[in-house]
């Protein structure tokens, strides 16, 4: 594991003192894994099909870039605003409803993060850091299980197809947002407030910590929501999720069956909508084959 030589806020002066760092605000590092200033609008495609300059951000939504100040992502008569959660030149994913209505906005840090490129077995994730997985389309990229389990951490992957944990998934702190990766295990969630947006989930999904997002993902395995304010947006799903809770908000949510176990979802092989109001995962679109 490479570690960059940044400084991470604190408040404990003592960590403060052993690291070197003075009590200025941490520099915005050099080389985040994502660019500043930009958006990406998930589960509102419909409000930019008619626009020539439409640009699709990899893994699906639409990407434009952040507004300053007042200014808008106009969807539809919404006035989306992630400035005003993210900041000016912010990078964030929105998550909306059918109508343009925002459900969740996911804001990556840009400051007062570590930030740090690795591969192999990961223990001891800490608070406030970003963890980049390479796109080499090489294998598995983290050996093992992966436990999340400091505060504010994002882990950053070049898409399921290349960036790539090798065991189960446990997001087991507050506030952590999990992008374009791939999960060969099983994935859960257990703290409040955790975002998995452009993954493939090879195993089963259980969220029991509050307020958790899932955007742009398949899910091979079971799907259990046990705690309230989930959103679910474009996501794929081979069994119905089975939510015993309150949700937040669904939209755009398919699922499907791979009829050719070719361990990838055709357009052929989405078997109908899922709903919120499909909570009770009866209407299952059928077992998938995990890929």
């Amino acid at each position: 594991m490479r570690t960059s030589n940044l400084c991470v806020s604190s408040v404990l002066s003592l960590a403060l003192a052993i690291s070197g760092c003075s009590d200025a605000p941490a520099p915005t590092p050099s080389h985040l894994p994502y660019a500043s200033n930009q958006t990406t609008v998930i589960g509102g495609d419909a409000f930019f099909n008619a626009d020539a300059g439409v640009v699709r951000a990899a893994g699906g939504g639409i990407l434009v870039g952040t507004p300053d100040g007042n200014a808008c992502i106009t969807l539809d008569n919404t006035c989306v605003r992630p400035q005003t959660s993210c900041g000016n030149n912010g990078t964030s994913d929105v998550l909306v409803d059918k109508d343009g209505t925002v459900l969740y906005v996911a804001c990556y840090p840009t400051d007062g993060v570590t930030v740090q490129d690795f591969e192999g077995p990961v223990h001891d994730v800490g608070n406030n850091t970003v963890l980049v997985l390479d796109n080499k389309d090489d294998g598995v990229d983290v050996m093992g299980d992966l436990t999340i389990d400091g505060n504010n951490v994002t882990v950053y992957g070049a898409g399921p197809d290349v960036s790539v944990i090798g065991g189960n998934l446990d997001i087991a702190k507050n506030n952590s947002i999990v992008r374009g990766v791939r999960v060969q295990g099983n994935v859960t969630i257990s703290k409040n407030n955790g975002t998995l947006i452009d993954c493939v989930i090879e195993g089963d999904l259980t969220i029991t910590g509050e307020n958790v997002n899932l955007a742009l993902c398949e899910v091979w395995g079971a799907t259990n929501v046990e705690a309230n304010n989930a959103v679910l947006v474009s996501n794929k799903f081979a069994s119905a999720p089975v939510i015993n809770a309150k949700t937040k908000g669904c939209n755009d949510d398919v699922l499907f069956v791979d009829t050719n176990h070719d361990h990838s979802v055709a357009a052929g092989e989405i078997t109908g909508q899922f709903s919120c109001a499909l909570a009770s995962g009866a209407a299952s679109g059928g077992p998938g084959k995990k890929p």
